[in-house]
């Protein structure tokens, strides 16, 4: 798989102590992976809303609090061995970022990559459409995760056209479990194929089924792309620009880039680029209950059904549950937005813990080795849920070591 980067260059670790933010919810081109596996106070119910949702404004915060890791009930000497961890295993990481409560306690950043470097997210971008369906679904522009796929699109009928077609629904494009036929891995990507194909959404209900809508999952780049193809088609507008005014606008995100294929659909599969703190806006949003600065952008029964097993995909030799285009993995307490080469966004609810890693990693799943041991250094930082004493030898120990990283060779 090629990868396009941006360059720049830089590192950062904030470390201070602010007052306390209750307030704070929350490779390229047209290329999608094919290397990894890969409060408003009312809330409503998913589907059944009158009042608008992610249209107001939810302020746009740019600046974040930060805070010494020991204030925020953290552990600096383990955050500590995390980066000594880091630093050993010489991995293409560009950036990790470690959030409680809102506050930033690490924030570090490899050449050449700076806290304003976009970065591309790669199946990252799934999760973003995912929150947008849900966002139409309470807006009134889509009936529900029960409406038919091929009622978006007339027009690709076909008078032999597999009968299990017809029963494709939004549910099983949000769990990847449409049954098209759609080798994602190996030599026989489909996705060289469709990268060809002058019509994408055309490509891609031309596929065989494979199986039953709902039976089995299957990693599919095709079911994503299909669910912004439908967010074009309800709304009007491209998911690109939906989504400047229901979600990104109102999280502060103003400095993204999100490609489109051919026939000027927004790519719902990958190709999203943007810094490491707004990836971390999604996380914190979710964290939250989809409440950002007090008001609500996506409802609650979406967030609580987003991040629930629907299914299970197969992946790296193991089968993970999946959601709504979130990983689960129940062992860690940790819902996951995964993108191919290292593109992380992890949200652990019972500790209050946002995590970003963006990356360019050569060998890749949802799970693997290296995010593992990050996930568990971080969850044994997690001391407790009040501060602890301050440890300013730790500290500065953490301190030196994100300094160091800086100065890594390319």
């Amino acid at each position: 798989m090629t990868r396009k980067t941006p360059s720049t260059v830089a590192i950062l670790l904030l470390a201070s102590f602010l007052l306390a933010s209750s307030m704070l919810a929350a490779r390229a081109g047209a290329q999608i992976d094919s290397k990894s596996a890969e409060p408003g106070s009312k809330d409503t119910k998913v589907g059944s809303m009158s009042t608008k949702i992610g249209s107001k404004k939810g302020g746009t915060q740019t600046h974040w609090p930060s805070s010494t890791p020991e204030k925020q009930g953290l552990d600096s000497a383990r955050l500590a061995k995390l980066l000594h961890y880091i630093e050993e295993q010489d991995q293409n990481i560009h950036s990790l970022l470690v959030i409680r409560d809102g506050h930033i306690v690490v924030e570090a950043y490899y050449p050449p990559y700076t806290q304003d470097t976009k970065h591309i997210l790669n199946s990252c971008t799934k999760s973003f459409v995912s929150a947008l369906i849900g966002i139409a679904i309470a807006n009134g522009q889509l009936r529900g995760t029960n409406s038919a796929l091929m009622d978006f699109f007339p027009e690709y009928r076909r008078a032999d056209q597999d009968p299990r077609k017809a029963r494709i629904t939004i549910e099983h494009l949000l769990t990847m479990s449409s049954g098209i036929d759609w080798p994602q891995f190996g030599p026989n990507n489909i996705l060289n194929e469709m990268h060809k194909s002058k019509d994408w959404v055309k490509f891609i209900l031309d596929r065989p089924m494979a199986a039953e809508p709902g039976v089995q999952g299957n990693y599919s780049n095709g079911d994503s792309h299909l669910l912004s193809a439908i967010i074009q088609k309800a709304t009007g507008e491209t998911a690109l620009d939906y989504g400047r005014k229901n979600l990104f606008e109102p999280l502060g995100i103003t400095d993204l880039r999100w490609d489109s294929d051919p026939q000027k659909i927004t790519i719902g599969s990958a190709t999203m680029y943007l810094t490491p703190r707004d990836m971390a806006k999604l996380g914190l949003l979710y964290l939250n209950d989809g409440v950002w600065n007090g008001t609500r952008l996506v409802p609650a029964d979406w967030v609580k059904a987003s991040l629930q097993s629907h299914i299970k995909i197969p992946s790296g030799g193991t089968v993970i549950d999946y959601g709504y285009f979130w990983w689960i993995h129940p062992h860690l307490g940790l819902f996951e937005a995964w993108g191919g080469a290292g593109q992380r966004i992890g949200i652990f609810p019972k500790l209050r813990i946002v995590t970003v890693m963006t990356s360019d990693l050569a060998t890749d799943n949802p799970v693997t080795t290296f995010s593992s041991e990050i996930y568990r250094h971080i969850i044994e930082a997690a001391k407790s849920q009040t501060p602890l004493p301050d440890n300013p030898e730790a500290l500065a120990e953490l301190r030196t070591l994100v300094t160091r990283a800086a100065q890594k060779q390319e």
